[in-house]
């Protein structure tokens, strides 16, 4: 792949699609933590600014439940803490982000859905990922919003609203774990058992990675009938944006598996990259 100055970038279309990702970002700890999913997502970063050169980021974050969509337009993103009982070195954690309002608005004006707003930042699902995909903050970065009210169809429908900006040198990132049943992970805690997936994590883990490697959305739309799919999704928030991820896939483009780990025993920290 042909490796682009920068200065190339401009607001019409670049010379490189860029690629889309889907992070299970798992525990907020993780951005304090050195280990290997840590150290996969600073390895992973390395190699999409080397080889594909994009100007800012898009997350779609389980982390963001709106009703309506909304595209965070901020210069200055706020880095927002959202959850509680973690050590305070997290709840201070620095990440000196910058938005891209322009691509926030430019969204906002081609899309009737989306609409801009300045009263989000940065969650945890979002800011505990970039501080090691990209850890000197040299990107702009901005959110998307999971209306939930919307059925799984409508998300699938709408990440096609999306599709331009990758022409336009912007990197879309989900953010949320295809299995993550928290409270089972957490009856986990202390037990010894942490490292064990239960039975139906495991099951619906290997039945949704073949589908997430067919491009079988539509399969995917009607997980709950999939072995241990009721489980392993006991609400919907973060496997959304699985399915903005993999309905940006394009014809000819692959879904390639960046990692591969089940933690707690009910929450999956696999991850893939499309292009």
């Amino acid at each position: 792949m042909t490796i682009l100055p920068k200065e190339l970038f401009s607001l019409e279309k670049t010379n490189s699609i860029q690629p889309v990702w889907f992070v299970g970002h798992g525990s907020p700890m993780n951005a304090l933590a050195d280990n290997p999913f840590t150290q996969h997502l600073n390895q992973l970063g390395k190699t999409v600014l080397e080889h594909n050169s994009p100007k800012a980021v898009l997350i779609i974050s389980a982390h963001w439940l709106t009703r309506g969509t909304f595209v965070q337009a901020s210069a200055k993103p706020k880095i927002i803490y959202d959850f509680g009982g973690f050590p305070p070195a997290l709840h201070t954690f620095p990440y000196p982000a910058v938005g891209d309002a322009e691509d926030a608005n430019l969204l906002a004006s081609h899309s009737a859905k989306i609409h801009a707003t300045t009263e989000w930042g940065l969650d945890h699902g979002a800011w505990t990922v970039l501080c090691h995909l990209f850890p000197k903050a040299e990107l702009p970065c901005f959110e998307v919003s999971i209306d939930y009210g919307q059925p799984l169809e409508y998300h699938v429908s709408l990440a096609q609203e999306l599709q331009f900006l990758r022409e336009r040198g912007v990197l879309i990132l989900g953010s949320g774990n295809i299995v993550h049943n928290l409270r089972a992970s957490m009856a986990n805690l202390g037990n010894g058992r942490e490292a064990f997936g239960y039975d139906w994590a495991q099951e619906f883990d290997v039945w949704s990675s073949q589908k997430i490697q067919d491009k079988d959305l539509s399969a995917l739309i009607n997980y709950e009938g999939a072995p241990g799919g009721m489980e392993s999704v006991p609400t919907p928030d973060h496997y959304i944006p699985m399915l903005y991820a993999l309905a940006l896939a394009r014809k000819g483009e692959e879904v390639h598996y960046t990692y591969d780990e089940l933690v707690y025993g009910g929450i999956s920290m696999r991850c893939f990259e499309i292009k």
